[in-house]
């Protein structure tokens, strides 16, 4: 029976930032420049730049994938006021924005401020912690949840229920998310990347090899949904899978090549 394991492997690389790629360099670079102009604009009214979010998480997919993919960047301020609107620290960071990187296009988002770089794009998300002093639980994080209102964020939740995932689940965990981010990229992104990277994260992977697991996250991914077009594009997605895993079994070569190009990004 042919098998896909090595393959999905490749895949997975593929549409991974590796730090001997010629984008994470870029990434790092700039990332280092946009911490050093935001703490010669703003001083000691920072209190902490954090990165977090798939970055963070190592399930970025290169921009050559994911148009969509970008940098999250939490921007705590100090203040006392916590009844400081989330909009004033908005406009700081857009300001920001448009006087140390005027010949990229930056603009307003919720909760961000994003710079649109040439290789990636970079959120910038302001925060206020509540309580006082420079050390504080990233779990008193508090963001933008719109102009007026603000929201409590635990950060590196997440982040860090999905490493103790994939390291109990042979490290695969991280690499079917990039190859079933990479999925969403190609097909417009019915499913937020954010969310689906929590449907992975909550499966049992018991026993799968990264083909198994690949397949049985496929088979697992909700079928119902409130969006007429993200119910199709799943539906598409599992007779896709079904008719490789019939191809594999088949040891049909042409049609699992046909079918593995249906579902991932490949040439």
């Amino acid at each position: 029976m042919l098998t896909i394991e090595k393959d999905l492997i490749d895949f997975a690389q593929d549409f991974y930032i590796s730090k001997n790629g010629s984008e994470k360099p870029k990434i790092d670079a700039s990332l280092n420049n946009i911490k050093k102009k935001l703490k010669l604009e703003f001083g000691d009214r920072i209190l902490s730049i954090e990165i977090f979010g798939s970055f963070k998480r190592k399930t970025i997919l290169p921009r050559a994938f994911d148009r969509k993919s970008d940098i999250d960047l939490l921007v705590v301020f100090d203040h006392e006021n916590i009844d400081v609107n989330p909009s004033t620290y908005r406009k700081h960071l857009h300001d920001f924005a448009e006087q140390y990187y005027p010949n990229s296009v930056s603009y307003k988002s919720r909760p961000s401020v994003v710079i649109e770089l040439n290789h990636i794009n970079y959120d910038l998300v302001p925060g206020y912690v509540r309580e006082e002093g420079f050390f504080f639980p990233t779990d008193e994080v508090y963001i933008p949840k719109n102009d007026t209102e603000w929201m409590h964020t635990d950060i590196h939740g997440f982040s860090e229920r999905l490493e103790s995932k994939n390291e109990k689940y042979k490290f695969n965990v991280k690499r079917i998310i990039r190859l079933l981010k990479a999925w969403n990229a190609k097909v417009n992104y019915p499913i937020s990347s954010y969310h689906l990277e929590q449907l992975i994260a909550d499966m049992n992977f018991s026993g799968d090899t990264i083909e198994s697991g690949f397949f049985y996250a496929i088979d697992h991914l909700p079928d119902d949904w409130n969006s007429e077009k993200t119910e199709d594009k799943i539906a598409a997605l599992k007779e896709n899978a079904e008719s490789l895993e019939d191809a594999l079994e088949n040891n049909d070569r042409k049609e699992v090549a046909k079918y593995l190009k249906q579902i991932l990004p490949i040439a």
